[in-house]
């Protein structure tokens, strides 16, 4: 889907658009005048009432951001007029839930492996072992 093709016909979207762009290139701006290793930790989220607010993932870039913030912020106002102090959040990401395994294999592609294990037992023993373990687990 082609959005500014959309934009030209909605200016609403348009709007967006455009204030979508202007919060990722500020994003991109504060993030050059912070150490990179700082980079997937936090993000900008807004300007509010003079404030720009950063959201950390964690203490560990909460604290160091903190800790660094002051330093930089005649730089960081400079990206933006209105930028007059920094605020910084701790927005922990949520856990991700563990992965299931979702295989199931069909009676038939269980025999195929199992026969394609004992036809490569001689010539890939590691192959064909892991076939027998994978219909091993998936058999019963």
């Amino acid at each position: 889907m082609n959005l500014e093709h959309l934009s030209r016909q909605d200016s609403l979207l348009s709007e967006l658009l455009k204030q979508a762009g202007k919060w990722r290139r500020l994003d991109a701006a504060v993030k050059k005048l912070l150490p990179p290793n700082l980079y997937p930790h936090f993000q900008t989220a807004c300007i509010e009432d003079g404030r720009l607010i950063l959201l950390a993932a964690n203490n560990m870039a909460a604290s160091r951001l903190k800790m660094i913030a002051p330093s930089v912020l005649p730089q960081l106002a400079g990206l933006d007029a209105s930028i007059r102090s920094v605020s910084v959040r701790l927005v922990p990401k949520p856990e991700r839930p563990p992965k299931t395994n979702t295989l199931h294999l069909s009676k038939a592609a269980l025999e195929s492996f199992g026969s394609a294990a004992a036809k490569l037992e001689k010539r890939h023993p590691e192959l064909a072992e892991a076939l027998a373990n994978l219909v091993r687990r998936h058999g019963a």
